[in-house]
């Protein structure tokens, strides 16, 4: 069954795209390139899903949209579904 998580991602002052999984905690990454965040956000968030099944315990709930936050005094925040497998 395929886990479905939301990404948040905000750009910097200088340009630098961050991004980070709210209900997946010290999943993040950043770069210039938005893929290259998405990718690496998807890699990192299989990773750890791959751990906590190791270790038998359940996968954390996924936010819903509405529930996420839509920005912050930095700026609005772009939101990715990841799909994982």
């Amino acid at each position: 069954m395929d886990s479905r998580y939301y990404s948040l991602i905000r750009c910097t002052k200088e340009g630098l795209l961050v991004g980070w999984v709210p209900d997946l905690p010290g999943v993040t990454a950043a770069s210039f390139v938005e893929e290259d965040v998405v990718r690496e956000l998807r890699l990192s968030a299989r990773e750890l899903l791959r751990k906590i099944a190791a270790r038998g315990l359940p996968r954390p709930r996924s936010s819903p949209a509405d529930a996420l936050p839509f920005g912050d005094r930095h700026g609005p925040y772009r939101r990715t579904l990841l799909v994982l497998g």
